[in-house]
Parts: C-alpha cells; sequence; structure tokens
C-alpha cells in the first residue's frame, strides 16, 4: 500500500480537529503516554481495515485472489469486502452501533496507525462507513492516532499488545470465533513472531496450554485443507463446514499420542482426515464421532489394522478430491457426494473395526457376543440357512457365494479357536 497520507502530518498540519477526550491507554507501552494521546475526528476516506487481524484474516481467505490492503481512493475492493464481512458476521450488532451513532455519536473512540490502518473499531467504522453512503451526509471516525508503523516489527509487537489488551478489557466486546483467534494466534506467534506463547498467552488473558493447542489446531487444519485440495489459509471452508472443533480436538489427541509424529501419525492423520469428510457429509456431533474414533481405534491397538484396511479406498478418496480445486464448502460436499462409494466404505470398515473393539471391552460384553454369534447360526440352522422371512430369491448368486465363503472362514476360525481354548482349560 502506498503512503499517500500521513494522519501524523495532518495533525501537525492541524487539518484533524481533536473531540477534547483524553483516552488512558490499557496498557503502558514504551515512548508513548496518556498526556501525548488525543482523539481526533478522521475523515473515513483516510482509514483503511486491519488485514492483520484474525477475524479479517479468515474473511479475506474467501477471496480467490490476493487483495491488497488499499484506501478507498486507490482501490475500494479492499475495504467493500472487508465490510461485507462485518456486516454479515452480526447484522444486529452492527445496527444497534449505527443507530446509537445516528441518534447520539459515536460514544466510544478507536485506535488508528497513522497511515489509516484501523486498530480497534472495525465495528464502529462499518456503521459510520454505512451512514454515510445511507444518508449523503460526512461522518468522522473519532479515533486515538498511535504514532505507530506496521513497517517496524519492535512496534508491531506494541500494536498487538494494545489489540490484546483492548480485546480484553471491559468494555463490550464481541468474543473471537475460535478461528479467527486461532488464526490471530498462529499468525502472531509461528508466522510473524511477535510474541512467543507464553506471551501471547499473558497478554491476552487465556491459558499457556490453549495457545499451544490452537497453534497445533492452526496447523493440522493447513494440512487438512492441503488434503482436500483447498488453499492452505483458506480458514473460512473451515468454518463454514463446522469442522473446527473436531479438527481441535484431533490435534490434541494426534499429537499426544504420537509425540514423535513417524509414519503412523502421518497415516492416521490421513486417515482421520476421510472420516472427517464422512462425518461433514452425515452431520450430527461431530465432536462426539471425532471422541469416539480416538476411543475405539486411534488409541487402541486397532488403529494400524484399521489404517491398513482403509489405505487403497482413502487413496481413492484423496485422487477424487484432487480432480478440482476446493474453494468453499460448497466445492467440498460437490466432490464428495461423487466420492459417495469411498466414503462407504471407509465407514463400513470403521463400524466394523469399533465394533470388535467394543466387543473386546469386558468379559461380559464379550462372552453375550459370542453367543449371540451362536443363537445366529442356530437360527440359520433351522430356517435351512436363512432367518426370519428371508429366502434364497432376496439373494443374488453373488451373495450366497459371499454367505458361503463366510460360513467356510468361521468354521476355519472355529476349529483354531477349540484349540486354543483347550489349551486354556
Amino acid at each position: 500500500m502506498s503512503k499517500k497520507v500521513s494522519l501524523q502530518d495532518l495533525i501537525t498540519n492541524g487539518q484533524l480537529i481533536k473531540t477534547g477526550a483524553k483516552p488512558k491507554l490499557p496498557i503502558q507501552i514504551p515512548n508513548v503516554t496518556d498526556g501525548m494521546l488525543d482523539v481526533y475526528r478522521i475523515p473515513l476516506e483516510y482509514l483503511y481495515y486491519n488485514n492483520e487481524n484474525g477475524r479479517i484474516a479468515s474473511a479475506i481467505s474467501r477471496q480467490e485472489v490476493r487483495i491488497t490492503p488499499s484506501l478507498d481512493n486507490e482501490n475500494p475492493e479492499y475495504n467493500l469486502i472487508i465490510e461485507k464481512m462485518i456486516v454479515e458476521d452480526n447484522l444486529s450488532k452492527l445496527n444497534q452501533t449505527k443507530k446509537s451513532i445516528k441518534e447520539t455519536g459515536q460514544k466510544v473512540f478507536g485506535y488508528v496507525l497513522s497511515d489509516g490502518r484501523v486498530i480497534d473499531g472495525n465495528r464502529r467504522y462499518t456503521a459510520l462507513r454505512q451512514l454515510e453512503k445511507e444518508t449523503g451526509n460526512t461522518y468522522y471516525f473519532e479515533a486515538v492516532v498511535l504514532p505507530f508503523t506496521y513497517e517496524s516489527k519492535t512496534e508491531r509487537v506494541e500494536i498487538k499488545r494494545l489489540e490484546l489488551a483492548i480485546q480484553m478489557g471491559t468494555e463490550e466486546r464481541q468474543a473471537y470465533d475460535p478461528v479467527d483467534l486461532s488464526i490471530d494466534i498462529y499468525q502472531t506467534v509461528v508466522v510473524d513472531k511477535l510474541m512467543t506463547e507464553k506471551d501471547y498467552a499473558k497478554e491476552a488473558n487465556i491459558n499457556h496450554t490453549e495457545v499451544k493447542n490452537r497453534i497445533a489446531t492452526v496447523e493440522i487444519i493447513r494440512e487438512f485443507l492441503q488434503y482436500i485440495n483447498a488453499s492452505s489459509n483458506a480458514y473460512h471452508i473451515i468454518k463454514d463446514t463446522k469442522l473446527y472443533n473436531p479438527l481441535y480436538e484431533l490435534a490434541k489427541k494426534i499429537n499426544k499420542q504420537y509425540p514423535k509424529k513417524g509414519p503412523v501419525y502421518e497415516q492416521s492423520k490421513v486417515v482421520a482426515f476421510a472420516l472427517l469428510m464422512k462425518m461433514f457429509v452425515t452431520g450430527g456431533d461431530t465432536v462426539r464421532e471425532i471422541r469416539e474414533y480416538f476411543t475405539n481405534v486411534l488409541t487402541t491397538r486397532a488403529n494400524e489394522d484399521f489404517n491398513d484396511a482403509v489405505e487403497d479406498t482413502v487413496d481413492d478418496l484423496r485422487d477424487k478430491l484432487e480432480e478440482n480445486p476446493i474453494s468453499s464448502a460448497t466445492d467440498l460436499r460437490k466432490v464428495l457426494e461423487v466420492a459417495t462409494p469411498e466414503i462407504r466404505e471407509i465407514n463400513e470398515e470403521y463400524i466394523r473395526i469399533s465394533n470388535r473393539e467394543s466387543r473386546g471391552k469386558n468379559v461380559e460384553s464379550f462372552m453375550l457376543n459370542i453367543k449371540e454369534t451362536l443363537n445366529t447360526l442356530k437360527d440359520m440352522q433351522k430356517g435351512d440357512g436363512l432367518t426370519g422371512n428371508l429366502n434364497f430369491t432376496n439373494f443374488s448368486k453373488d451373495q450366497i457365494n459371499e454367505i458361503r465363503e463366510y460360513l467356510i472362514q468361521i468354521n476355519l476360525s472355529s476349529r483354531e479357536l477349540i484349540e486354543i481354548y483347550e489349551d486354556e482349560i
């Protein structure tokens, strides 16, 4: 973004009017004192949204082409895209803000940088933009102009500290969406390296373990997005598919289960992604389902058996995902409709493995299942090979042959098992 306007220069030249308010910073910032700060009435044309904000970063990810932060007179599309996101995010709250400003003016000041980047006050800025367009009147954003620039890493650290202090402050704030918060943490700690995990936790007043978990979640989200053939920063897909919570649970569990990573970790991760595709298609409580997968498969000795059993099918699913780029939840759903056979096979194997593991959890259920198997075979004997109202005309020749093969396998397995139990008597 070209520096066409410096709000500090406008202040020096007397072109911005003070409101008379004297703010008190929520935190101490080196070389900045309360006495140095004033609130100014700033024309909206000199302002633009902060693309480094976690909420805004996820909104920008919806764009198929990269957009550069710009003032309206340079490229109005940038501000319009963010404005639309804020409108859609909480229309009721925005309308309340507009009504309040229209009736009594802006009550809470914001914070901006000298180049016009809005650090705090996105909803108020949006309300003012809309009121100006709707009424044709000129509106001003009342804000403190911070003598900082994003070009200095040291100053960016102080900007982030201030953002977090304001977000966690006492005045009413809209809570971060979990995706937005995780992106903000990841961007601040991992990408920009402005803070350590502990520093972010302290400034944001959240648990250090929570910070670590959210970073791990974004890392696995980025891998998941690549798996489905989407851009690794297409975070809006995670929001729209409502898969953040199960991915959060997966990141915690799989990293604990395989702290040194390795081949089994990689294979289990991809299989878990495939199961998430099934959960997305069928809907329901995805967090409960992913936890059941942990209990029944991932943390049991059956995990590698399951991974091996579905390996080819998972590869086939991935091939279908790679046929077309995914840029939305709708795109993903369309691809998964084509991949229904693969999803069904993975789910059937998962149910089989889960049931097998469940049967062995305690002596009573184990005994009960053996008895149930025996009762089924006895019923088949009584019915000359079938049970209930079934008759052989209901089956194809392939199905009859398949049942015959099952019975042969049962016969062979039974002989081996009888010998095992004789040795135990």
